[in-house]
């Protein structure tokens, strides 16, 4: 094969890893626009979905996987070091750069929080198979409660209050997600195997959770509602898409990490703004009309920017 003919080989691949999360993106926009889904029905479903399907999809990439295989040290304390190192940049340069506590909350979340289990796991089974992304799932599970807390604590310092430590932890722990991974941890540690009848019920919740998750997502976008500053804007998507992932691709990539290891970190840090930081930015006192913005802008871009970085690790033979 030639030089040419793999490169549009390798960059087809990685395209075709997002191109399904793009058209499940797409379809919620249409169904937003025909006015089948409005805001209401968004929130509500999305929150069904979250409570009721999310454990299933943790559970599933755990289950009947050799935890011990999948949770590799360095892979671990590289995905929460780099996470905690994002936080701390994030928060340091956005009070250099931004005085007002009522922005601040929204940017530093976006700069260092990922949609990860929305855009990022789908992602990681487009390219390896539902079978081979433990190492996503084991991520999630470490990565997953620094987001919550963090947040929870920033908002909290800008608008002057306190952190509940004790129903911080309970939030964290009750997390859908966290259940879901800790509910297969306990099952795969005691030797439970599972009725192939409810493994299977288990399983196609699991296949449906992010179809119809990304195309709420798709519906919750408000491309009409861009009135904030165009700079801060600029900020924090450029940091987010760009520079965060160039850093933490780097670092993984010197540190030797190949195949769905380095995908899962490459995810970690490349994927757009979570969604949830809207409604955090929203109830707790922040800038939740930028953090919307935030959430729409990253999320179409990175539909761009995602099949670049991965092309850069494919052409480079990582994965």
């Amino acid at each position: 094969m030639s030089h040419n003919n793999r490169m549009l080989q390798n960059f087809l691949i990685c395209a075709g890893a997002v191109v399904p999360s793009a058209i499940y993106l797409i379809i919620g926009v249409v169904l937003r626009a025909t006015r089948v889904l409005g805001d209401r029905a968004v929130k509500k479903f999305t929150h069904v979905i979250f409570v009721a399907l999310y454990p299933f999809m943790m559970f599933d990439n755990l289950y009947d996987k050799n935890i011990t295989e999948h949770l590799e040290a360095m892979l671990v304390v590289y995905a929460v070091g780099f996470t905690l190192l994002q936080l701390v940049m994030s928060w340091w340069f956005v009070c250099k750069v931004e005085p007002d506590n009522y922005h601040r909350g929204a940017m530093i979340q976006a700069l260092y929080r990922s949609n990860y289990v929305l855009m990022g796991l789908p992602i990681a089974i487009n390219l390896f198979g539902k079978g081979n992304v433990a190492p996503v799932a084991v991520v999630l599970l470490f990565v997953v409660p620094i987001y919550n807390a963090s947040a929870v604590i920033i908002f909290e310092k800008f608008r002057g209050g306190k952190v509940d430590f004790k129903q911080m932890l309970l939030h964290i722990l009750t997390n859908p997600i966290m259940e879901g991974g800790i509910a297969a941890v306990i099952v795969i540690l005691l030797g439970i195997r599972l009725p192939e009848v409810i493994h299977g019920t288990v399983t196609t919740l699991s296949d449906c959770t992010s179809p119809i998750a990304l195309i709420l997502l798709g519906a919750g976008l408000n491309f009409n509602a861009f009135k904030s500053d165009r700079s801060k804007i600029a900020i924090c998507t450029s940091g987010k898409l760009i520079v965060f992932p160039a850093l933490g691709i780097a670092g993984a990539v010197a540190l030797g990490f190949t195949g769905p290891e380095l995908i899962a970190l490459t995810l970690m840090v490349s994927t757009p703004v979570a969604l949830a930081s809207y409604a955090m930015a929203s109830s707790m006192g922040g800038n939740g009309r930028l953090a919307g913005e935030l959430v729409v802008i990253t999320t179409a871009l990175s539909c761009f920017t995602i099949p670049i970085w991965l092309f850069i690790l494919k052409s480079a033979a990582l994965f």
